[in-house]
């Protein structure tokens, strides 16, 4: 256990609750450096007490994101490997500390001071009013406000709370392999503009049409929503986006300034939204998008 670096990260605004937790567990098994943090987490969901394994897995990937975590190598265990992760000193030494004068959360925890963490578009200064909430859990580590659910009648990603909604698309695949994958799959189809009731119709028809199949004749659910295999199956009453309305969505996403859905954006499907006359090239610029 590095004493040095659990009474850091203790008095460090991490974000949230959790994150705090599981900062606080991988102090406990880091050097002073911040290195050599090997830990199951299963075994870390079992001891802080955390409703699934899942929670954890997605709560170290904003922090890796945020340039707080670091993962660094494998190691070898009895299931295969487990991932080797270090705490990046100088980013926490850079975040808010917790008793300096009671202040507010900071809208992006990552990118203060000095540390060498990934680029953020960072809030205005005075009076300027806050950024969208952004809701994801590979969003930058946004805790101001309430969150509220996604009403389910939405189908506009705008409205998404998408964690829930990949609950319930890898619930219904026939064949479930990587979770990780299924989950960067089904997020690259939201941001092209698919409508999630197609992506659930499609998953809920394909289930049911291979029900009874030997598993080698099921796609993996990765591979059911790479290049447009799983549009086959959304059901007809299902309407379709066409490209105006994907190019409207893409837009309203620039206009937005939500990082996790521009940095899917590229600079040609950007150079589309300009062409069209959504946005301009500054507030793509502003987005985070290298025309």
């Amino acid at each position: 256990m590095s004493i040095e670096m659990y009474s850091l990260i203790k008095r460090r605004v991490a974000g949230s609750p959790t994150k705090k937790a599981i900062l606080l567990y991988m102090a406990d098994a880091a050097s002073d450096d911040g290195s050599g943090i090997w830990v199951s987490k299963g075994n870390m969901a079992a001891d802080l007490e955390m409703k699934s394994k899942r929670t954890v897995q997605t709560n170290i990937a904003e922090l890796v994101a945020a340039g707080i975590l670091s993962e660094v190598g494998q190691r070898k265990c009895k299931n295969g490997f487990t991932i080797e992760y270090r705490i990046n000193v100088d980013a926490v030494s850079s975040l808010p500390q917790t008793r300096a004068g009671n202040a507010p959360l900071p809208q992006h925890i990552a990118g203060a001071g000095n540390a060498p963490v990934q680029e953020m578009h960072l809030t205005g200064a005075g009076d300027a009013p806050p950024p969208v909430q952004e809701m994801h859990p590979n969003h930058p580590l946004n805790h101001k406000g309430t969150m509220c659910p996604a009403d389910t009648g939405h189908t506009q990603p705008l409205d998404l709370d998408f964690g829930p909604f990949f609950d319930e698309v890898w619930r219904l695949c026939p064949r479930q392999d990587s979770w990780s994958q299924t989950e960067e799959a089904v997020k690259a189809v939201i941001d092209g503009g698919a409508v999630p009731a197609d992506v659930l119709g499609a998953t809920r028809a394909y289930a049911k049409r291979t029900a009874g199949h030997d598993p080698s004749r099921i796609k993996y659910s990765q591979n059911f929503f790479a290049d447009g295999f799983w549009e086959q199956f959304v059901p007809k009453r299902a309407a379709k986006v066409d490209q105006a309305e994907i190019l409207r969505r893409r837009a309203a996403d620039i206009i937005a300034g939500k990082s996790f859905l521009t940095r899917s954006i590229s600079a040609h499907a950007a150079g589309e939204c300009i062409t069209a006359g959504l946005v301009t090239a500054e507030q793509c610029r502003d987005a985070g998008i290298n025309l």
